[in-house]
């Protein structure tokens, strides 16, 4: 199968393709939820916006949040923090300021040991936050200059994190490519590329827009000095702190590590994701009233054959008396017990289902309010500002209703976790950066093939005709689950390698493509050969779970989650691209070779930047100027 794993870093967990559905956190589910409005719209009514994904956090994340809301502006706080392109984890001690979200969680906070602002991401914290409860000199400083007015938070937040991207929209930059790497950026472009008059032969132009994710500056990164910057002093900011990470990384000793084993097999496999999401479909159908089959299979992303079989599981589960007697769901329409069945007659009429739940105990569980943590509270208010700064029109019944029940929500939580909730900057990501998936719908919806130009692992280009047959999102990827009429196979393409994407109409699917579309969705794997390449790479503990991605023939894990594996690779050039993209959180151990290309690569592009240029803000007071360690 096609398969580029890509390193985001800012997940924390992994989540299969059709792992259970809701707003996930960091690869597992939201922490704290509140049970749906008995008088909410019928299914389907308000659809999520289907190009944009906001990940909230993982568990930790979430709790480091809450502890914040007690400190922000009042007290300092200490942590063990691991650097972006370091190995060791190192002390800091910081008054937070402000958090916010630019496709991760940020602390902004004055560094009382370098006297200075800083941007911490919350997902290299390695263990609790703790507040310092006896003040020094320092500390004291800092909080008088809070008070007075010298130092303003909201306004160093803002302005701090506006350094990692923009809060909304794109940055419009001016690139200039050669023509073997130019079409890597076509996507981005805002139209057609022009030649360019430079000295460089065969180079054009392009003017493209960006939202600055790291996944844009990793492309850079890798291209440079093929591609040049022509205007983005915050881009080339960026991208420089991006390879001095990476060169860092591959210069500073690793942490020596155990010998590499043969890594165990994971325990969260299909029985947990499957159990999730019956839950989940069990507590939607109660709340609505009933749903049609047709929006369980979109919800949900499984197959008729894993519909059928969630709703016999879901049939099957009851609640038991004193007596242990057990009082069972019903569902309606009465389920067929043979798949064949269930598909030519119950999914051809298209049933609103409903169930009816045995008894108070059930009814209970799935009916009454929850009582939330301040951490759970807190994570409920995030999914609730993420909603309400979509600027997508269509969801404005949605921003409306979320801003009314973060109003009432805030009103009821305590002083503190208000004033965190009022604080709080987010601002989306989109999963649909080049509009591809909403083409990739109508193709399904259409049931038409489609024609791409695609960038594999190793940088090579084909034009393939594919007949479309689902999506699948993994964590923070999206792959068209395909069958290709150039391989006459299945093949899994990763949306952000998809260079150019024409809809053919009048090409229907195939035979292959609708016998294919019966079978369970796979998590995309990667090919193995025996002529492969074995390379021992180490990810950084807010990347680890990005290792899976690569299937580890060996590992071993460091007590401070860090991760390091060995994997077999096509070509070395895949491991010293993947070191590039993620920006210190990867480093090639080994083979030496490799290791000393990825520095060689890292200070080409760095001298192709040129002299430095700052992305900070100065820090109220003349102090030094914020930057993200």
């Amino acid at each position: 199968m096609e398969r580029d794993p890509g390193t985001g870093g800012h997940t924390a967990g992994r989540r299969r393709a059709d792992g259970p559905a809701g707003l996930g956190a960091g690869g597992r589910p939201c922490r704290g939820r509140f049970d749906c409005d008995p008088e909410a719209p019928t299914p389907g009514a308000l659809p999520p916006p289907a190009s944009v994904r906001l990940g909230l956090a993982d568990d930790h994340v979430l709790d480091h949040l809450g502890t914040l809301a007690d400190s922000l502006t009042t007290a300092a706080v200490a942590f063990t923090y691991s650097p972006r392109g370091r190995h060791r984890a190192q002390q800091r001690r910081t008054v937070p300021l402000g958090v916010g979200s630019r496709g991760g969680w940020y602390l902004v906070g004055h560094d009382l040991d370098r006297d200075a602002v800083r941007v911490y991401r919350l997902d290299r914290i390695r263990g609790d936050i703790t507040r310092l409860t006896a003040p020094d000199d320092s500390i004291r400083t800092v909080l008088e200059q809070i008070a007075d007015g010298r130092i303003d938070p909201p306004q160093v937040t803002r302005e701090q994190l506006e350094t990692l991207g923009p809060a909304h929209g794109t940055e419009t930059v001016e690139l200039e490519a050669d023509a073997d790497v130019a079409a890597t950026f076509l996507p981005h472009a805002r139209h057609d590329p022009v030649s360019s008059e430079a000295s460089h032969d065969e180079a054009v132009r392009l003017t493209v827009e960006t939202t600055l994710h790291d996944s844009f500056l990793g492309k850079i990164a890798v291209a440079l000095p093929r591609v040049r910057v022509l205007s983005g002093e915050r881009l080339t900011a960026l991208v420089r702190r991006h390879l001095e990470a990476v060169r860092r990384a591959h210069r500073d000793s690793p942490v020596p590590a155990e010998e590499l084993r043969a890594p165990r097999t994971s325990t969260t496999n299909d029985a947990g994701a499957k159990i999730a999401r019956v839950m989940s479909m069990a507590a939607y159908l109660h709340a609505t009233g009933g749903a049609r089959a047709s929006d369980l299979l979109e919800r949900y992303s499984i197959t008729p054959r894993q519909l059928h079989r969630d709703l016999l599981s879901l049939q099957q589960s009851a609640a038991f008396d004193s007596a242990q007697f057990g009082h069972y769901i019903d569902i309606d329409p009465e389920l067929p017990l043979t798949r064949r069945v269930f598909e030519k007659q119950l999914l051809a009429e298209d049933p609103v289902i409903r169930i009816a739940l045995p008894g108070p105990r059930l009814q209970d569980t799935l009916g009454r309010p929850l009582r939330l943590t301040a951490p759970q509270a807190l994570s409920v208010l995030i999914a609730l500002e993420g909603l309400i700064a979509s600027q997508d029109p269509d969801t404005e019944p949605v921003r409306q209703a979320a801003a009314r029940l973060r109003d009432r929500i805030r009103a009821i939580v305590p002083a503190e976790l208000d004033a965190t909730a009022a604080e709080l900057s987010v601002a989306w990501q989109s999963a649909d950066e080049f509009g591809h998936e909403a083409v990739l719908r109508e193709a399904l919806d259409g049931e038409h093939a489609v024609e791409l130009l695609y960038e594999d692992v190793q940088n090579r280009r084909t034009r393939r005709v594919v007949d479309p047959v689902t999506l699948l999102h993994d964590g923070a990827r999206t792959y068209l689950r395909a069958w290709c009429r150039s391989v006459e196979g299945e093949r899994n393409f990763l949306l952000g390698r998809v260079l150019d994407l024409t809809p053919m109409p009048d090409t229907p699917l195939s035979d292959q493509a609708r016998a294919l579309a019966t079978e369970p969705a796979r998590r995309p794997e990667v090919p193995r050969r025996r002529d492969d390449e074995l390379v021992i790479l180490r990810f950084a503990p807010s990347a680890a779970a990005d290792a899976d991605a690569w299937a580890p023939v060996r590992e071993v894990w460091g007590e401070d989650g860090a991760r390091t594996v060995e994997v077999a690779l096509r070509s070395g050039s895949i491991a010293v691209d993947l070191a590039l993209r993620s920006g210190g959180d990867v480093t090639v151990l080994q083979p030496e070779e490799l290791a000393g290309e990825v520095v060689r690569r890292a200070e080409r592009g760095l001298a192709a930047l040129g002299d430095g240029v700052s992305s900070s803000v100065e820090y109220p007071g003349g102090q030094t100027k914020g930057r993200t360690p």
